[in-house]
């Protein structure tokens, strides 16, 4: 699995139960506004427990600065806010989006529960939702999480998707569940300097805030002693909110992942993980007290941080600011990475012929593609003369449509429209290229594995004075990521983009020697040097958007680019044209060695010669 999709499904567990949480915790909150009398209003310091576990005092104060301030604007911040990443409306859309991104790798059903919660939150007018209005969308979000949980449980096969999803919601959950705890026990102890002996309330909210009051009834006497709501929550091995009982089955995941080995790469995480379940062995919650205990989940708050952190780089994850993270709680590279751009296309290939043709026999690759990083939303192939295709998938993974046109003509037009979604993901500038990462990339099965893209074509081949002349301009080959960055701009300095210089047919030492080209001509050369290197890289064939007042090129008819392998990453695209990193801009219809092996329009026919006219349209659609 490509970590950008081992990304997407760790994020989404996590915002899921980030949702779950909180959206139980506000709602604790807001039936104590619903239920209270004038003569009762819910106390400053309710709203300073909760702010300090879903945010932060300073934003509550800065809240109720504001001149026009109600308590109603406490709740919509938490709720609702849209630049507070971590409400819970931010997390239904950050679901919803990371669900997006790897839906071939969840179920149908769980990507519909949200999506549908989605589209009740669009439904919404969020500017003008009463406290009522606001806890009902709370109830929903609770109930999507909670199905969403059992649709995982119940239809996914407990391959490495589901083992992701399982650790992201233990660590989460281990998280909030000692969020709660510490603000509650800081809480508490200031009410004891104070002399007031009023606790009662404080450590009922937290059984409700974790879900767990009914179950600490069960196993305990019916009062509250912090003690006893401390061991409970802390190391309770049988409640699945407790802290012991997340850390037990996040390590049963990892084990999972990792088919029960502790390898080089993952000895520290598992380190970790059995540092701080150990540190619980260490602790007699009976005896503790309660600074003591502060102590202990600040303790284990940034273990769980490091956890993160540490499996993050473990599996090459996009990984939040880990200052940020560790007081907001915020994923704030998801918040700027998953949103996606919808772009419409419009492709159409006409063919004149100088004499009647009385039949043809086409195929074409027009067709986007759809993978962890972009979604095909729609598409249709008109063609003139009419005629059926019939589709199936080429040994590269493209979809290629047929098509037999037997009656006579002397014109034919191939017209595609496609609609795609293409999730933002900058990425190649964030790989740390590790020691792991290069032994797989010297690996003989990595070698194997990827042969069809290492061994050059007649359209790739460089000889060995053009290598050698590329190695004098960047020197000494070692990493392989950042070698593919300096390929990149060495070609945009010595290339000259000309589109009457070469044609379809030339060649990538002709190019190399011409020193000029089109976008075709130019992948061609970086395949040539990447390759000589034993970095396997791939052609890609596609569109490119560029906008107004752009300095890009390549959106007139189809655009190419190059795409290269990283270990434990995947492909990366780069394109050598414009000297940039094929992202969010970069539509993809197909791969292959060479030109040839993505040529949008393939066909033979009988009759005299031919022009072709070409015209390409890229629009960028609401979203």
């Amino acid at each position: 699995m490509l970590s950008r999709v081992a990304n997407s499904l760790y994020w989404m567990s996590r915002n899921a139960e980030r949702a779950e949480n909180n959206a139980r915790i506000l709602d604790v909150q807001l039936l104590q506004m619903i239920e209270a009398s004038d003569e009762e209003l819910v106390r400053d310091d309710d709203w300073k427990l909760i702010y300090e576990i879903c945010a932060s005092t300073d934003m509550m104060e800065y809240i109720k600065s504001l001149p026009a301030y109600n308590e109603d604007q406490l709740v919509y911040y938490l709720a609702m806010e849209e630049e507070n990443f971590n409400s819970v409306a931010s997390c239904v859309r950050f679901i919803r989006e990371n669900a997006r991104v790897s839906r071939d790798h969840i179920t149908d059903d769980y990507w519909e529960v949200w999506n549908r919660c989605y589209l009740t939150l669009q439904d919404m007018d969020t500017e003008n939702l009463s406290v009522r209005e606001m806890q009902q969308f709370l109830q929903k979000v609770k109930n999507t999480a909670l199905t969403s949980q059992g649709i995982v449980e119940s239809s996914m096969s407990r391959g490495v998707e589901y083992q992701m999803i399982k650790i992201g919601k233990w660590l989460e959950r281990a998280e909030k569940t000692a969020r709660i705890l510490n603000v509650v026990c800081e809480r508490t102890l200031a009410r004891s300097a104070a002399q007031q002996s009023e606790d009662y309330y404080y450590w009922l909210a937290a059984l409700r805030m974790t879900n767990g009051y009914d179950a600490y009834l069960k196993a305990n006497p019916p009062k509250m002693d912090p003690s006893l709501v401390l061991a409970f929550l802390v190391s309770n091995s049988s409640f699945p909110r407790s802290i012991r009982y997340c850390l037990n089955h996040m390590r049963e995941a990892i084990v999972k992942l990792e088919d029960g080995k502790v390898s080089h790469y993952s000895w520290e995480l598992f380190a970790k993980i059995d540092q701080l379940t150990a540190d619980f062995d260490d602790f007699n919650f009976q005896d503790l007290e309660q600074q003591d205990m502060m102590n202990f989940l600040n303790e284990f708050q940034n273990g769980c941080n490091e956890i993160g952190q540490i499996f993050s780089k473990t599996y090459y994850l996009i990984d939040p600011d880990s200052e940020n993270y560790k007081s907001t709680q915020t994923q704030t590279e998801s918040a700027k990475g998953i949103t996606s751009m919808k772009y419409k296309i419009e492709h159409t290939n006409i063919f004149k012929y100088d004499t009647v043709v009385d039949q043809s026999m086409n195929s074409i690759r027009l067709k986007p593609r759809t993978d962890e990083v972009q979604r095909l939303l729609s598409y249709r192939a008109d063609i003139t003369p009419a005629s059926l295709t019939k589709e199936h998938i080429d040994i590269w993974g493209n979809n290629v449509e047929t098509f037999f046109i037997a009656e006579h003509h002397q014109h034919l037009e191939v017209k595609t429209t496609s609609i795609v979604s293409i999730q933002k993901s900058p990425f190649i500038h964030q790989i740390d290229y590790s020691p792991e990462m290069r032994a797989i990339f010297h690996s003989k099965l990595f070698g194997e594995h990827y042969l069809a893209y290492l061994s050059n074509t007649a359209y790739t081949y460089l000889n060995p004075e053009q290598i050698e002349q590329v190695d004098r301009e960047l020197g000494k080959f070692d990493n392989p990521v950042q070698y593919a960055l300096d390929v990149m701009n060495f070609i945009h300095d010595h290339f000259t983009y000309n589109g009457e210089s070469t044609d379809v047919s030339t060649k990538a030492s002709e190019s190399f020697d011409l020193r000029k080209g089109v976008c075709q001509d130019i992948t061609h050369v970086m395949l040539g040097i990447l390759r000589s290197k034993h970095i396997p890289a791939r052609y890609v064939s596609g569109y490119l958007y560029v906008g107004e007042n752009s300095a890009l090129v390549g959106d007139a008819a189809s655009h190419a680019w190059v795409e290269f392998m990283v270990p434990g990453v995947g492909w990366v695209g780069l394109d050598p044209t414009n000297n940039v990193e094929a992202l969010e801009n970069h539509i993809r219809v197909g791969v292959g060695r060479d030109y040839n092996d993505v040529s949008p329009v393939q066909g033979v026919y009988r009759g005299g010669s031919q022009s072709l006219d070409v015209k390409v349209s890229v629009s960028l659609l609401d979203q």
